[in-house]
């Protein structure tokens, strides 16, 4: 007897939605292909079995692999100082694709939400199911201002943890306004977020999601440092960034330098950055 094909877990995703099992293959493979960069990432394996994804559908060259990885390993570091100062605090995950930080940042009493498309989040409900209370999921479409009430994040009173990678890049510029926008009038004060950027200089460069993808999407948003975009709301203030170049050690580092008077700033970064208490209004003149 003929067994059925087994149906492609991406039918139902377009566009740069179809690239969510690069990382997952990425963080499966990654002891042995990058051993001292590998999360340990305990699922992604079995997700991926569980996926039917073919690795060979989803070819990953080196440097996005130490991208990745490099990545990960930043923002579980950076968050994990965040819940050590804010044990009860939620995180979320605004992208989350297939990726499950709350494996690593789990204390037992923080909260974490994971949010995406509907298409990824359905996917996400059928491989990755939770049956954590604290740990929850929900879509949205983050380009759609409004995000924030319709995640209901306005209940929360205390700092949140606001994780978001391999998204921004491809949003237009008035997006990215209204994004941080969303952040910076609504988040409470000592909210952090963290969150991936590619210089200028790649804006207009695409990627396939797989081997056999028509489409491909195009970068469309691009900053140099982190005050790029703290100046995108006056409550922003950049706390720090991190290049790439240090998953290249000395050599990457030396070879950034060179590069900087052109490229102005790390051709991909991580920015971190935290809300600030609301600005004090204007005084009007004295009459």
């Amino acid at each position: 007897m003929t067994r059925a094909p087994r149906p492609d877990p991406a039918a139902l995703l377009h566009g740069v939605q179809r690239s969510l099992f690069i990382p997952l293959i990425v963080r499966a493979q990654a002891a042995a292909w990058f051993p001292a960069l590998d999360p340990c990432d305990a699922l992604a394996s079995s997700l991926l079995a569980r996926s039917g994804a073919s690795t060979k559908d989803y070819p990953t060259d080196a440097p996005t692999a130490i991208n990745i990885l490099w990545r990960t390993g930043r923002i579980k570091a950076i968050a994990r100082d965040f819940f050590a100062s804010h044990a009860s605090a939620q995180g979320v995950n605004l992208g989350a694709g297939l990726t499950d930080y709350f494996q690593w940042l789990d204390n037992g009493h923080n909260h974490w939400l994971d949010v995406d498309l509907a298409p990824v989040i359905a996917l996400r409900r059928q491989l990755l199911p939770t049956a954590n209370v604290r740990h929850t999921m929900q879509a949205d479409n983050l380009r759609q201002p409004g995000w924030w009430k319709r995640l209901h994040l306005q209940r929360q009173q205390a700092p949140l943890l606001l994780v978001c990678e391999g998204v921004l890049m491809y949003m237009q510029a008035d997006e990215i306004q209204a994004f941080f926008d969303e952040i910076g009038r609504h988040a409470p004060a000592g909210t952090e977020l963290v969150c991936d950027f590619i210089s200028p200089l790649g804006i207009g460069q695409t990627i396939p999601a797989n081997r056999h993808a028509d489409e491909r999407t195009p970068f469309t948003w691009g900053a140099q440092h982190v005050q790029d975009m703290a100046r995108l709301h006056p409550r922003l203030q950049g706390l720090a960034e991190y290049s790439v170049a240090e998953a290249y050690g000395w050599c990457g580092c030396w070879l950034e330098a060179l590069w900087r008077p052109l490229t102005g700033g790390p051709l991909y970064g991580l920015a971190h950055l935290r809300v600030t208490s609301a600005p004090a209004p204007a005084r009007g003149h004295p009459r």
